[in-house]
């Protein structure tokens, strides 16, 4: 398979204008085309490795859903770096055994409150990054500085990177004994993903679904809109018009709820909408049914814009019930799977060496009191992108 970074090529040269993300942006919606993610993705690599991040060791994320963590997870990727993502659950004794066995480079954190997870852990050698958009877009900046002095900068990484795995690793809980952990992998669904499909996720950044949905969307060069909870759902179906959607166990558990709930044009769907769901289950089913139960099941089709208008695969990352599989047959929609491998444990600290990075070639210049100073020496991380004091 192609590198973070082939691909990203790729898609920016062939799609180049076409949307890769969507996200939602307080009232309304935000987008950034594949150009304009991989330029965004590109700086950011090579300003981490200006702050001093090299190819094998570790970077924390914990950001919240969307595309900054899209960005942020491609950036470490394609800086030949781990990216590794710790659920909210786990226990942060746990989190300190696991991270004191890896080598973490650097902590990327939105808010100062996302690191009491991360309390137990020494992390003697990371530093923090509170990564708000300011500093994105300074960090950014250093990378583009650093790809003008060092074009050749991430193809070098790509290339000392080749035979060695990218992509994000997760926490695992476990019950009866210690956390573990491991890299994502599924198959299914998600192979069969084109560019021009338009993709509906939600769940958390640290779920292995949506990570590996993540990693399909960057394969594939099709549309991704992303959205956290299931009460975002609606809104975000209503907007982006998805063909494939694909919901985490969290939302897959309420989507009757949701479609019961469900309104078009701000107004319910219909006025007993239980009684319709019951109704078209029945019907699938093949239950002989009366006038009215057979009335009730064909005003089903009062539901079909609810899904968007042109969804052709629904994908649950939990088992489907009776009443989507019965909305599935109605409306004509593919009942896509994504089989989760099994989890292996993973040893980071094993898997591979950490490879330092050339230093650019020096640029001699004339010595004049009245250059400008970037205020910063060494190969360690900017202190203005960091929380240590």
């Amino acid at each position: 398979m192609d590198s973070p970074l082939a691909r990203l090529e790729r898609h920016a040269r062939e799609r180049a204008l076409e949307v890769a993300l969507v996200e939602r942006a307080g009232d309304g919606w935000s987008r950034l085309t594949w150009n304009e993610l991989y330029r965004r993705v590109i700086d950011g690599a090579a300003g981490m490795i200006e702050a001093g991040v090299n190819p094998g060791q570790v970077v924390v994320l914990r950001v919240p859903t969307g595309a900054r963590q899209v960005e942020l997870e491609l950036a470490v990727r394609v800086a030949g770096a781990v990216p590794l993502l710790l659920p909210e659950h786990m226990d942060p004794a746990e989190v300190g055994r696991l991270l004191d066995e890896v080598e973490v480079r650097l902590v990327v954190v939105d808010q100062e409150s996302r690191l009491a997870l991360l309390r137990q852990a020494a992390l003697l050698d990371a530093q923090l990054f509170e990564c708000d958009d300011r500093s994105w877009e300074r960090l950014r900046a250093m990378g583009l500085d650093r790809r003008k002095r060092q074009p050749d900068l991430l193809a070098w990484v790509d290339r000392a990177r080749s035979d060695a795995p990218s992509g994000a690793v997760l926490g695992l809980t476990r019950e009866k004994s210690h956390a573990w952990l491991f890299r994502p992998e599924s198959s299914g669904l998600l192979s069969d993903l084109r560019p021009d499909d338009v993709v509906l996720l939600t769940g958390e950044a640290t779920d292995r679904f949506t990570t590996v949905v993540r990693d399909a969307h960057l394969g594939a060069g099709c549309l991704l809109a992303w959205v956290e909870g299931p009460d975002q759902l609606e809104a975000a179906l209503a907007h982006v018009r998805p063909t494939h959607v694909l919901l985490d166990h969290t939302a897959a558990r309420v989507l009757e709820d949701l479609v019961e709930a469900g309104t078009v044009d701000g107004a319910p769907w219909h006025e007993t909408p239980r009684e319709v769901l019951d109704a078209t289950s029945a019907q699938v089913a093949g239950a002989k049914l009366a006038s009215r139960a057979r009335k009730l099941a064909d005003e089903v089709v009062a539901l079909a814009p609810w899904w968007g208008g042109r969804l052709r695969v629904l994908a649950l990352d939990a088992r489907v019930n009776r009443t989507v599989s019965a909305l599935a047959t109605t409306f004509g929609l593919r009942i896509g799977r994504v089989a989760h491998h099994p989890a292996v444990r993973l040893d980071l600290g094993a898997e591979h060496a950490v490879v330092a990075v050339p230093a650019p070639a020096a640029v001699e210049v004339a010595a004049a009191t009245s250059l400008p100073r970037r205020g910063r020496g060494g190969a360690e991380l900017d202190s203005a992108f960091s929380l240590t004091t």
